[in-house]
């Protein structure tokens, strides 16, 4: 599996009027919204994309998002690179296991889960691990959706650099003390995959979190680590969708590095776990 080398551009800047009109720009041509992503957040992730596709000026980058549509998608995917990994906060997973076991789950007839910004698909393996350790019985349907095409195939393969191994084996561990990782993939030379038949129960899609309307009813919503890049108002807008997604008495799990307490209206959702970043709705 390649990696992709970063060329630094600390001699790039780019001001507040720049950034809207390349917003705005590739909205209009390319209709794929970035409006609503956080500034300095969002000037960060384009001065990466940009170091690594070897563009040293806002010229050669206009000059790129202008005439070469196949180039906008390739940076796009730069920069809605999420942040994940398989069982990242283990605290969140052990606590997942543990409501799965409890009436309410158990007393469903089915189980419909949202993975919101999927990125590469590390939360979703880490997902078909807990239903499976478990021994949840009932019928799962999950959607993976994600703005990146890439990740999203990505996601499906379920393959991963063999240099993360260590660290997401430790962070099993600290989910599951008595399991060990390798159970669920297989290991080569320079990448390990995670077996399909974790994931039989997904459908993956391409999807935009602020501009695309997604019609189906759920009991758990993972966005984690997504809303980091919006601003205030994309936020709300999306507590709003997932709120309206939920079955009564459905969950909503955030990232730890989503700042959205100010914004949860106590009247649609309440805290079930704050360490674990999980939300109720409120019927």
């Amino acid at each position: 599996m390649s990696e992709k080398l970063y060329k630094p551009s600390e001699t790039i800047t780019i001001t507040d009027e720049e950034l809207q009109s390349l917003a705005l720009a590739i909205f209009k041509r390319h209709g794929i919204d970035f409006t609503c992503y956080e500034r300095l957040s969002l000037k960060r992730r384009i001065i990466r994309a940009m170091g690594i596709f070897n563009i040293d000026s806002i010229h050669g980058l206009w000059t790129m998002i202008l005439s070469d549509r196949a180039f906008i998608y390739s940076f796009m995917d730069e920069i809605s690179v999420g942040l994940t990994a398989l069982f990242r906060d283990p605290v969140l997973w052990r606590k997942l296991k543990s409501l799965l076991r409890n009436d309410q789950m158990i007393s469903k007839s089915s189980l419909a889960i949202w993975h919101a910004g999927c990125s590469t698909g590390e939360e979703i393996y880490s997902m078909g691990i807990v239903l499976k350790e478990s021994m949840y019985e009932k019928p799962v349907t999950a959607w993976a959706t994600d703005i990146s095409k890439q990740s999203i195939d990505h996601a499906q393969r379920g393959e991963y650099h063999q240099m993360k191994f260590q660290e997401y084996e430790q962070n099993y561990k600290e989910y599951n003390i008595y399991g060990s990782l390798k159970n669920y993939a297989v290991q080569d030379a320079g990448s390990f995959r995670m077996y399909t038949g974790l994931v039989d129960h997904v459908t993956f899609e391409y999807h935009n979190l602020i501009t695309d309307q997604f019609n189906k009813k759920f009991d758990i919503i993972f966005c984690r680590n997504v809303m980091i890049y919006f601003d205030n108002g994309a936020k709300s807008k999306l507590l709003k969708k997932f709120h309206e997604s939920l079955n009564p008495g459905g969950l909503l799990i955030i990232g730890f590095y989503d700042a959205i307490m100010s914004l949860i209206d106590p009247d649609k959702f309440q805290v079930l776990d704050l360490n674990a970043k999980i939300f109720i709705k409120v019927e």
